[in-house]
């Protein structure tokens, strides 16, 4: 080391001690940074100097540092590097391997993994072209010792993982690397394995020996190589993995008993046993069925599960039970479509560890097992193995169990907590994961019910009888109320009961197989109506399992009143002392769900419940009459259960006549004086509601909170009305009806009306009214106008505000709470709930009363003229409604205004609608877009907002633009609109079938073609599309890029694109591009898309060839060659589409977005080293250059001699 390099050393160690001191100043933690920055980047001394200090003597910081010089040499400076400085690294690299570490256990991780760093990075530069020595250099390393051995794994595994996995090098060095990697695969397994072996081996000898020292330094060496595999085995062809009669196989198998080896062993094989590709390459995995094996992994699991509660064996037993999940799901896939393969041995030992797993107390672990069940029960061979079909019952049996709602990690009330507190952070995350758990087991329990349905029957009849004599079981924590909370014995078993006995019963009717009898059924429903209770989660849980014995009610016909008793029982259930003001939620459910199955058996059994229908409705109006009983919800959903018995009827008169008796008093409190004043302006409506008054409590004196309830009511039961009226789906039943009122000119189909539609219409007009009024309580002079105690009654309901945030809701049990909402939280539920009610009658109205709904014409103007009306002032969360109302949501099933609007009215309802729709929403996404982009691009933050405030406005103005852009797509490409106007429910599977196909038609529908020739609303949906592309969100960008083709052809078939137009959405595709070119999803889209517009607008726009002149750092002349390539004549001049876009992405790549984490990174070097394998062709001999004189020409025109 000569002085001067002495010196610079000493400089460095001094700057990395300042750098990593925590006491030092920040001024003097930067120079010290600088020091080392200037050292790695300029320095002439770098190599040297690095390598000096990465020697063993220096201290392992220092070390560090110096590798890290090294390998910052290599990446960034390797090309200008002389051949005797690259000769002096790869040389002194090996070195450091070899000589240059300490002892395996002394020496620091990473050090070691900065050593592996230096040597992969050389190899992604030199390797194999111009170091072809190197991996009979690293085998050399390999034999002199365990620290050599370990580096060398690790260079091959950092190795791979650049190669294969993270592919971060350039194409041409990757097909290299990979190509001799993949030649060199039989020696490198031949080597991993025999490390393997050996190393394996004697950790056993020395653990046997006592020697503890040495079999740590072997067992390093194991752990290595199992990593190393990991990088291997998920790609490389099976051969190499069940080579020498599967020796790596049966390694992993053994090694899964070795403690410190077993996770490592578990994860390699889990990655061989879920391989995907090719069956004959996935048959070799089955050999996993053997007994040595299947033995092996049993004996592992007993072993774990003794210490389970510890992390590392609880990890790796959930390891394992992946791996005999994967092993079944490959048995699954070649079971049937290879003749071969059959019932596998040792498959009942195997099914047993299965149902081992299964019925562990460890849910995370039964989760990981309920799908393969599932999948073996649907299975067409699977399902009818006699094995299989033994081990059923028990399966089922374990699913009794596994429903039950337990194992809370706050908890310690059974042995799944303590499981639980391993897996999730808290209840809130337990909640989240058990109804996906208890879906996957209620799946299993279908399945088995259609093979075997009376063993299911027969476990959910004794289940059920045995709890019909248990004594109640409250637990400790309901002791004090005399009632079961939601945590007690009892209410556990009755709720995983019903869901059992929910699950069987669907599919029992179903199956094809032996059926248990129907008395027997019938005799469990009499034991259930005749039980009484007076627990209100225990009453809910036993109306659950009569909804799920409704089936029965088919057979026993005579039993249905004492259902129906039974069920209006609970309908009125209260407990002594609790009036309707002081009513536990758990009281309230049960009504609430009570009505609800009062909905359900009218809606599923209406012909059985018909005969019924007059003391029904008799008995729904005594209680409904009684101020002190039902609430308005109550009486809505039981005046909904009534309106679907009635449409029984099949007669227009009967059930129009039925319908304006029940609109009765909903009518006369709509329509009257004081609804009508209160409804005029948004000043007076707060008055009558109490926006602008003090808060009042109790809620009994609150005269403001009576006008909110009786709205409420109103609302209620028109949207009511509306959902539940209909008439026949049988078109001759409609027309002796009186129901068809003539037939569509358009479409020549007959047009129905609904019984509804004139008494629901002569309410729209104060309706429409009370929308307009409350769209103005946004305006600033009525927003000052709120009392001080309602200023915070428009704000999001905290629930929605969890959701949006993506905050699991608190984990409350709150069954026996019987307190009463805060005021400022009633008016704040009255509000959403009126708002979203509104928008919901709007919709449904196009879905239910259909054709006479869009013939109103002045109920058309006046929707249109009104309902968006102060649009500007109104917030994203209260105008998503608005957007809902014109689009089919598949969340609530509705087919609303636009999708059900009567081709005969397109020009007359659909139009104006989107007419005054499009243009004010493009308005708004356009600002709220253009304030994320800025704040995205810049960093801003707003002082003022709450970060979750921030976020809350960011999801907001998202969820708004996706649900947009499905309403673009319905009303330009989606061709399953209602031609009859009227909701056709039996046509919805059809139409949902067809929805696939219908996505690949990319023309326009009829209306998409009607806005497109409309001049006032085509170019705001244009705009929103193109301008959507740019927007910093992946899925509205999907959306757009969906719309965009189709528009444009139909724009240019239509001849209404304009040469500003043109360049206009090119250059839009090329903005979208700069946003998100980051995703080679949306790259590949974007860029078909831009060649697609390129070479249809290119012909007729010539100006879009000047769009691309604007690129930075793209010529004239680059433009103009992409330009011949494009627009050349004649067929047999056309590039291929490949060629065409590799023109377009060298000509647009500097505009191409990049993840913000390679937009600054520095460019590493790299140079294409010579090809490794240059194929020579062939040339054929000139005729000039043959010496013989006859060339055969001649013998051609002989004549035939024979």
């Amino acid at each position: 080391m000569n002085p001067l390099q002495q010196e610079l050393v000493s400089k460095l160690c001094l700057a990395v001690e300042t750098v990593m001191n925590p006491v030092v100043t920040q001024a003097d933690r930067l120079a010290a940074h600088q020091i080392c920055e200037e050292f790695k980047d300029k320095s002439s001394s770098c190599i040297q100097v690095g390598m000096i200090i990465s020697s063993k003597e220096y201290p392992p910081m220092i070390r560090h540092f110096g590798l890290q010089a090294l390998e910052h040499c290599i990446k960034f400076r390797w090309n200008d590097l002389t051949v005797h400085e690259k000769l002096f690294v790869k040389s002194n690299s090996l070195m450091l391997l070899d000589t240059g570490t300490k002892n395996i256990i002394e020496e620091e991780l990473h050090v070691k993994d900065a050593i592996s760093r230096i040597i992969v990075e050389l190899m992604k530069r030199e390797w194999p072209q111009n170091w072809p020595t190197l991996m009979t250099e690293l085998h050399d390393a390999a034999q002199h010792g365990e620290t050599q051995t370990e580096l060398v794994l690790m260079v091959f595994h950092r190795l791979v993982e650049d190669v294969v996995a993270f592919q971060n090098l350039p194409n041409q060095r990757r097909r290299d690397i990979l190509q001799s990697l993949t030649a060199q695969l039989n020696q490198l397994f031949v080597f991993f394995l025999n490390i393997l072996e050996t190393n394996s081996t004697r950790y056993r000898q020395l653990v046997s020996m006592g020697n503890k020292q040495e079999s740590l330094a072997v067992n390093k060496v194991s752990q290595a190589v199992l990593m190393t595999l990991t990088g291997f085995v998920d790609w490389v062809p099976m051969s190499h993995i069940v080579e020498n009669n599967g020796l790596l196989l049966q390694l992993l198998c053994l090694l899964l008993n070795e403690s410190s080896l077993q996770l490592h062993s578990a994860e390699c094989l889990l990655l061989i046993v879920s391989r995907k590709g090719k069956l004959e390459d996935r048959k070799p995995i089955l050999i996993l069925f053997c007994e040595d094996a299947m033995s092996t992994i049993l004996t592992a699991a007993i072993a774990a599960e003794k210490s389970s509660l510890d992390e590392y064996y609880y990890l790796f037993l959930k390891r394992l039970c992946q791996v005999l999940t994967e092993i079944g799901k490959q048995l699954a896939v070649l079971w049937g479509t290879d003749p071969e393969v059959v019932e596998p041995p040792n498959f009942s030992t195997y099914l047993e560890a299965l149902l081992a797993f299964t019925e562990h107390e460890s849910k995370m672990l039964g989760s990981y097992t309920q799908t393969l069940w599932a999948l073996f029960l649907r299975h067409k061979h699977i399902s009818k193995n006699p094995t299989l079909i033994s081990f059923i019952p028990r399966v089922v049996t374990a699913a009794t169990k596994s429903l039950l709602k337990v194992g809370y990690p706050s908890q310690n009330d059974y042995p799944s907590c303590a499981y639980s507190k391993l897996d999730f952070d808290s209840d809130e995350e337990f909640n989240m994961f058990f109804p996906r758990y208890r879906s996957e087991v209620a799946d299993t329990v279908r399945l088995a019910t259609l093979l075997q349905p009376k063993l299911t029957f027969n476990i959910a009849y004794n289940w059920l009888k045995s709890q019909l004599q248990k004594p109640l079981n409250i637990g400790e924590a309901g002791v004090d109320k005399g009632i079961c909370n939601l945590s007690s014995p009892s209410f556990l078993e009755w709720d995983a009961l019903s869901v059992f006995l929910e699950s069987v019963m669907l599919r029992l009717m179903a199956s094809t197989n032996a059926k248990p009898e129907t008395t027997e059924g019938i005799e469990l429903l009499e034991q259930v109506l005749a039980y009484e209770t007076q627990d209100p989660l225990i009453l809910s849980c036993l109306l659950s399992c009569i909804s799920a014995l409704f089936p029965l009610l088919s057979y026993t016909p005579e039993t249905i009143p004492v259902v129906l008793d039974k069920i209006f029982g609970s309908v009125i259930f209260n407990i002594p002392g609790q009036t309707k003001s002081t009513r536990s939620r758990a009281v309230k459910n049960v009504r609430q769900h009570a009505c609800s199955i009062i909905v359900k058996i009218c809606k599923q059994y209406p012909s059985l419940i018909f005969p019924a229908f007059d003391s029904l409705y008799t008995h729904i109006k005594h209680i409904s009459n009684d101020p002190e009983q039902l609430s308005q919800m109550e009486k809505t959903i039981l005046l909904e259960a009534i309106l679907l018995i009635s449409n029984e009827f099949n007669n227009f008169e009967k059930q129009s006549a039925f319908i304006q008796e029940i609109l009765a008093p909903v009518r006369e409190l709509w329509m009257s004086k004081e609804f009508t004043q209160a409804f005029l302006s948004p000043d007076m409506f707060m008055s009558y509601v109490g926006l602008d008054q003090a808060a009042v409590e109790p809620s009994s004196a609150d005269t403001c909170g009576i006008n909110r309830s009786h709205i409420s009511y109103c609302a209620h039961t028109i949207l009511g009305v509306i959902n539940r009226s209909k008439c026949p789906d049988n078109l001759q039943i409609a027309e002796q009806g009186g129901f068809v009122i003539g037939t569509s000119t358009v479409t020549g189909q007959p047009i129905l009306r609904n019984p509804a539609t004139s008494h629901i219409l002569e309410l729209f007009h104060n309706f429409i009214v009370l929308l307009k009024t409350l769209n103005g309580l946004w305006l600033p002079e009525y927003l000052r106008l709120r009392h001080p105690d309602f200023e915070k009654a428009y704000d999001l309901l905290e629930v929605d505000k969890l959701a949006i945030l993506g905050i699991p809701p608190p984990c409350i049990d709150n069954s026996d709470s019987t307190t009463c909402k805060q005021p400022l939280a009633r008016v704040k539920s009255f509000l959403g709930m009126i708002h979203d009610n509104s928008f919901h009658i709007l919709g449904n109205a196009g879905q239910y009363l259909g054709y006479e709904f869009y013939a109103a014409s002045n109920i058309m103007n006046f929707l249109n003229e009104n309902v968006l009306c102060y649009g500007e002032y109104i917030p994203d969360y209260r105008l998503r409604p608005v957007i809902h109302i014109l689009e089919y949501n598949l969340h609530v099933f509705m087919k609303p205004f636009i999708w059900n609007c009567p081709k005969d009215f397109y020009e007359s309802a659909a139009l104006p609608m989107l007419m005054k729709l499009c243009p004010f929403i493009l308005q708004r996404l356009s600002t709220k877009w253009q304030l994320i982009n800025t704040q995205f691009q810049t960093g801003s933050e707003n002082e003022e907002e709450s970060e979750s405030q921030e976020i809350i406005e960011d999801q907001l103005t998202r969820q708004l633009t996706r649900e947009y852009l499905e309403l673009l797509d319905y009303c330009l490409t989606k061709r399953s609109h209602s031609d009859n106007g009227v909701g056709d429910d039996l046509n919805m599977e059809e139409n949902e079938a067809q929805k696939s196909n219908q996505n690949k038609e990319m023309g326009l529908n009829e209306l998409g073609q009607l806005c497109l020739k409309t001049d006032a609303l085509y170019p705001s949906m244009l705009f929103c599309i193109f301008n959507g592309l740019s927007w910093n969100d992946t899925l509205v960008c999907q959306k757009c890029y969906k719309l965009c083709w189709p528009t444009v052809k139909q724009l240019i078939s239509d001849g209404v694109m304009t040469d500003e137009a043109a360049p206009y959405v090119f250059s839009s595709v090329l903005s979208g591009l700069q946003v998100h070119g980051q995703h080679e999803g949306s790259q590949a889209n974007l860029m078909n898309l831009a060649l697609q517009l390129y070479e249809a607008l290119r012909p007729t726009f010539p100006v879009v060839k000047s769009v691309l002149l604007q690129i930075p750092n793209v010529s004239q002349q680059a433009v103009e060659i992409f330009d011949d390539k494009i627009v050349q004549q004649g067929p047999q001049k056309q590039l291929p589409e490949k060629k065409k876009k590799e023109a377009l992405k060298n000509l647009v790549f500097e505009i191409i977005g990049k993840n913000v984490g390679q937009q600054f990174k520095r460019e590493e070097q790299y140079k294409n080293l010579p090809s490794l394998f240059k194929p020579h062709r062939r040339k054929a001999d000139s005729l000039l250059n043959n010496d013989s004189k006859d060339i055969g020409i001649c013998s051609l025109f002989h004549p035939n001699n024979d």
